[in-house]
């Protein structure tokens, strides 16, 4: 880019800019805060993802700022996020939790509060990265009044959740099918977590591959790390007991009812082996079913038999999550669906085998066989064959877990980071990646 002496002594690049001046980035999240707690509300990996992200950008030099609905009108219109990243509070709507399929009435308004603050500090943004399909359509109008690059991630796609519904699991609306279709139709890149989500992106959505970057999260290895299973199993509580574990939302979709099912089915063929086995449960309920999916949780394992054998704790503070990664023997992920599956790379990280259901981006974050077990389908029988396995032998399951954490070293939030640089500096350049 060009750059034009000033009257005065400022240097100043073709745009009317300063010559040199950090890129600004406007992160939209808009249906959920990377402050909330994963594990409960609509809260989860993309919370976590887009918070590392955003500080580590910004201990990079860029200027990263993230956009969310305000649910709570004691927050502050700015918060702090790390390294100089910043939380946009935007009204639009009541400032009180909100159905995901009630938002898209507020879109407008959110829109306009985005570009008030913008307006208010006197320079627009630099580029506009968006995630979910809702935010998407907040980032493509900001993107033609901007004249600036869009970046979309969607974390999950609706096409691909309705293609593994559970039993009277509802299907996704139409207007997020059509609203993804449009975002990523007009995005000029794409960020896909992993291969096969770049492949569903291609085949479900037709987009184009020249497009789409693919760029893993990470794991926070300060916070997740082998640690003294004993001493963990203390801290939380739980010792003389073995511990299997779910982390997740209470959602169908997560396959909590399949991780209850397959506990009692492996107790059911090994009673004396599983005597002192347990399944702790860690999140809280999602969408607007608030506790029912609690209660029929706690009403399946009691009618299987092994109520007292189901522990539910609410969702967890990350420090405190790696106690229970690393007290359990391991860590079950029965997915439907998964675009990646943060939760069995920390568990990895920490250890300590995964028995996952074989979709999506769990098949490139578990290495069959190696760090855990890769399970076809959702029979809780099948499950639970694998989940014996690794309760019967401790010389594999320790090999399992040493293997989980040299797989783990290959992803980083400074990684990702550098994803997102690149892909960035591809549109803000008009260069190719180096």
């Amino acid at each position: 880019m060009g750059t034009v002496k000033d009257p005065g002594t400022v240097e100043l690049a073709a745009d009317g800019r300063p010559a040199g001046h950090a890129p600004r980035i406007a992160v939209v999240s808009l249906h959920t805060s990377p402050l909330d707690q994963p594990g409960s509300g609509d809260s989860g990996g993309m919370n976590v993802f887009i918070r590392a992200a955003a500080e580590r950008l910004s201990e990079g030099g860029l200027q990263v700022d993230v956009f969310t609905r305000t649910r709570d009108e004691r927050r502050p219109e700015v918060e702090e996020l790390g390294n100089g990243s910043r939380l946009i509070n935007v009204q639009a709507g009541p400032s009180a939790p909100v159905p995901k399929d009630e938002l898209r009435r507020f879109l407008p308004e959110f829109l306009g509060g985005v570009l008030r603050r913008a307006r208010s500090e006197g320079s627009d943004y630099d580029l506009v990265h968006t995630h979910y399909w809702l935010s998407g359509w907040v980032g493509r109008s900001a993107r033609e009044i901007w004249g600036v690059p869009l970046v979309a991630s969607f974390h999950t796609l609706g096409k691909v959740k309705n293609y593994s519904l559970s039993r009277g699991e509802r299907p996704e609306p139409a207007d997020r099918l059509s609203g993804e279709e449009l975002v990523i139709a007009d995005a000029d890149r794409i960020v896909a977590a992993t291969p096969v989500e770049a492949a569903q992106l291609v085949g479900l959505y037709r987009a184009e591959p020249d497009r789409i970057r693919i760029v893993p999260p990470g794991v926070d290895h300060g916070l997740f790390f082998p640690r003294d299973r004993s001493r963990a199993k203390a801290r939380l509580h739980l010792a003389d007991l073995r511990l299997l574990l779910f982390v997740g939302r209470l959602q169908a979709h997560k396959g909590p009812d399949v991780a209850v099912r397959a506990v009692a089915e492996a107790i059911a063929r090994d009673p004396a082996g599983t005597r002192d086995v347990v399944l702790a449960i860690v999140g809280g309920p999602s969408g607007t079913d608030h506790g029912a999916e609690v209660a029929r949780l706690m009403d399946l394992a009691s009618a299987l038999g092994v109520g007292e054998r189901v522990m539910l704790f609410p969702p967890q503070p990350q420090s405190r999550l790696a106690d229970f990664y690393a007290a359990a023997e391991a860590v079950l992920v029965p997915s439907r669906s998964e675009s990646f599956g943060l939760v069995a790379l920390e568990a990895q990280a920490c250890s300590t085998p995964v028995v996952a259901s074989a979709v999506g981006g769990l098949r490139y974050v578990v290495e069959d066989g190696v760090t855990g077990h890769l399970v076809g389908g959702h029979d809780p029988g099948d499950h639970a064959e694998r989940i014996l396995a690794v309760l019967g032998d401790p010389g594999e399951r320790r090999r399992m877990g040493q293997a989980g954490v040299v797989r783990s070293l290959r992803f980083s939030w400074d990684a990702t980071a550098a994803g997102m640089r690149s892909v960035y500096r591809e549109l803000l350049d008009g260069r190719d990646p180096v």
